[in-house]
């Protein structure tokens, strides 16, 4: 059986975790200390990313290609963003900020539903009507 790049795309993917704490691991020798749970967070987020943009690229563009979010994964994301991020209130996100920001409304038919904002393609922010911004911060 020959070897395709699939099967190392998908090796790549599901080898993440290993990766992402390989990486820990040389950081925290590195800095003679053991790294804080959120200095880990942005380790795995980081290589995950990394990963992720690999993956596409030998996969070839059209199998990345953006879609919509089922409700669900919506959901999912706007869960991640609320356990990793910070709450900022209405005035989280500057006017300057909202240019670089790419906006995903929740697909749901209340009319005022939530909105994720990505930077450079990567989850950044989640707007609750009324509250205000949750935001990831590095």
């Amino acid at each position: 059986m020959k070897m395709t790049v699939r099967d190392i795309a998908d090796a790549m993917t599901t080898s993440h975790e290993g990766f992402a704490g390989l990486v820990c691991d040389s950081i925290a020798f590195s800095l003679a200390r053991e790294l804080t749970d959120e200095e880990q967070a942005q380790i795995y987020n980081i290589t995950e990313r990394a990963v992720s943009d690999a993956v596409c690229r030998l996969e070839g563009v059209s199998e990345c290609e953006d879609k919509a979010l089922s409700p669900s994964q919506f959901c999912d994301l706007a869960d991640y963003l609320y356990s990793y991020g910070v709450f900022s209130g209405p005035g989280g996100i500057q006017g300057n900020e909202f240019m670089s920001l790419t906006v995903l409304d929740e697909p749901t038919d209340e009319p005022e539903g939530r909105k994720i904002y990505l930077r450079d393609r990567y989850p950044f922010a989640v707007y609750d009507f009324d509250t205000g911004y949750t935001i990831l911060r590095s």
